[in-house]
């Protein structure tokens, strides 16, 4: 596997835009996530049915789909010209806003009938029960999940390949076209996917850990 250090450097800007996009997608996709679940949860009937349309749109529809959408035909029936960086954010940002709503809706009502009763009878507001006692308690709730759909965000960026996106898979696939050696290639990629996830999912357990509910979870002897 000597060969790949003459494309390292390749490889680093690779993967360095594979953690750009993985990052930006996870960031504002959960800010996107906390407002369509707060939105599905406590809104009103248009404003649920607006976002589960949203919703089962990135959840039911290919990722690799979603992509051609919106860096080929959104462009063409507007007769205008798009980044493809651009087109990859808002791609990913979408999509895992639409995945960690699931996510964050489940761990609010999780929380949410005998904490909000509880806050209510303190004095405080509707809105400042959500923001101070229902999200705090949810989102240490949502760790592991949130877990996952990093995972999976991350290994979901290698079809950025198909707006021509120069992350880590594709410069895998231009490596193994011009040397002839496939196998060592790909296999070095799935190295560098397994080392980056395998190190942020042991930091984010040890997060859960120190900040997980006492009792959530466990079952009553």
């Amino acid at each position: 596997m000597y060969f790949l250090l003459r494309y390292m450097e390749l490889f680093l800007n690779g993967f360095i835009l594979t953690v750009i996009l993985t990052v930006i997608g996870l960031s504002v996709g959960f800010v996107i996530g906390i407002l369509t679940a707060i939105g599905d949860v406590y809104g009103g009937k248009i404003l649920r049915i607006l976002i589960n349309i949203y919703v089962e749109f990135f959840r039911g529809s290919p990722l690799v789909a979603q992509l051609f959408i919106f860096y080929y035909s959104i462009p063409t029936l507007f007769n205008t010209i798009v980044d493809p960086f651009t087109v990859g954010c808002i791609v990913f940002i979408l999509n895992s806003g639409a995945y960690q709503k699931g996510y964050i809706k489940g761990a609010i009502e999780a929380v949410y009938a005998d904490q909000m009763m509880a806050a209510r009878s303190l004095g405080l507001t509707k809105w400042q029960a959500i923001r101070y006692v229902i999200l705090p308690q949810a989102l240490r709730i949502l760790i592991p999940s949130w877990t996952n759909e990093f995972c999976s965000l991350t290994k979901s960026t290698s079809v950025a390949i198909a707006i021509t996106l120069r992350e880590v898979t594709t410069i895998a696939y231009i490596v193994a076209a011009q040397t002839f050696r496939p196998l060592e290639t790909y296999a070095f990629v799935g190295l560098i996917y397994f080392l980056w996830i395998f190190a942020v999912v042991k930091v984010l357990d040890i997060v859960y850990k120190k900040v997980r509910i006492p009792g959530f979870g466990e079952g009553v002897a």
